[in-house]
């Protein structure tokens, strides 16, 4: 799911201030408000995990392309996830 964000950059939390709430506009325009829980690099790419603040079980990882995000799915969630998980991120 390409995403923008409203508002300023996701990163721009302290950690002292996750989780933070953003709102997101989908592919067909609507917004959906998240949890910003985490943002990290991995391997020079910006990525940010966030919680559906409607619906605790969608949680998404959103890599960010070119000053928009989009939804991180596959081999790649699993790869982050585990570097994540092992603390190998930024």
């Amino acid at each position: 799911m390409p995403a923008d964000h409203k508002g300023g950059s996701p990163g721009e939390s302290s950690e002292t201030d996750l989780p933070h709430p953003i709102t997101l506009i989908d592919e067909t325009g609507g917004e959906r408000q998240f949890q910003l829980h985490d943002a990290f690099d991995h391997e020079g790419v910006s990525y940010y995990l966030v919680e559906n603040i409607d619906d605790a079980s969608q949680v998404l990882l959103l890599r960010d392309v070119g000053g928009g995000l989009e939804t991180v799915e596959g081999e790649e969630f699993q790869r982050v996830i585990a570097a994540l998980e092992e603390d190998e991120v930024e």
